[in-house]
């Protein structure tokens, strides 16, 4: 099961989580999809590393402690060695059929929490670095930062700071300082995924905007929240109060052109 992937300049980079999946009840409707994939602890991690130019280099692949990922935050090459920061979980998260979601006890999944594996491709050895133990997912950098060293990271984490919970703030990471900023939307507030959009000309790698949807459950629907990537703990600088409530999705994208609507249209 691989559900994301890393890039560098000169490498494409697949963790391979230890799962097995028996497609039968999927097929004869008794199961979901997801609900067929099991997870193997006694297996490790493979982790794939594919050349980006052809004829340069073997596709080498490396072993790791076993591990479930969904979302990697962003990878790059320094000092001879890959470096890949990942939202880790223990195993892999799984809550029985037909549970009541209102009835979840958060605690019995393990969190996700950021990690750093190093990889060294001529020993072929993999080390890993526990950076943050806040329950967080959704990573999120400065798009003209992929695939290259950055500084700051943002990402959906929830509001207390340790254990398993729900979504409910924005953390940013400042991955040299180690200093961190947080907002919150809790207690009725839940984020999704956030999207970062660079300020035009902008020299700081924080200076844009953070966008979300959150979920506003005293009221049941969504609002766009818009905040500051220098600073988070000034507050939204814009909050768009939509008339209903858009149910969670996984991934967005940010577009500086309107898609599919001419403007003369929205003028209009």
């Amino acid at each position: 099961f691989i559900h994301d992937f890393a890039i560098t300049p000169n490498y494409c980079i697949f963790f391979q989580n230890p799962v097995s999946y028996n497609p039968f009840p999927f097929l004869l409707g008794y199961r979901g999809a997801g609900e067929c994939v099991a997870y193997q602890p006694e297996q490790p991690t493979r982790i794939i590393v594919i050349p980006r130019k052809q004829n340069t280099e073997e596709v080498k692949i490396l072993e790791t402690q076993s591990g479930f990922i969904f979302h990697h935050a962003n990878a790059f090459e320094e000092d001879g060695k890959i470096y890949v920061d990942s939202i880790c979980y223990e195993s892999l998260p799984a809550i029985e059929t037909g549970t009541d979601f209102r009835e979840i006890d958060m605690n019995t999944n393990a969190p996700g929490q950021l990690w750093r594996f190093t990889l060294n491709l001529t020993e072929k050895t993999v080390a890993s670095q526990f950076l943050e133990e806040r329950c967080c997912e959704f990573p999120i950098i400065n798009p003209n930062s992929v695939g290259h060293p950055y500084r700051y990271l943002f990402i959906g984490a929830a509001d207390r700071p340790t254990g398993n919970a729900p979504l409910q703030g924005i953390l940013k990471i400042d991955m040299e300082t180690k200093t961190q900023q947080f907002w919150s939307a809790a207690p009725k507030g839940f984020v999704n995924e956030p999207m970062f959009v660079p300020r035009p000309n902008a020299e700081r790698e924080d200076d844009g905007w953070v966008l979300t949807l959150v979920y506003d459950a005293s009221h049941h629907r969504s609002d766009l929240v818009i905040l500051d990537g220098c600073d988070l703990t000034s507050g939204p600088v814009a909050r768009l109060h939509l008339k209903h409530h858009i149910p969670y999705g996984l991934h967005g994208s940010w577009s500086g052109e309107l898609l599919g609507v001419g403007l003369n249209q929205v003028e209009g």
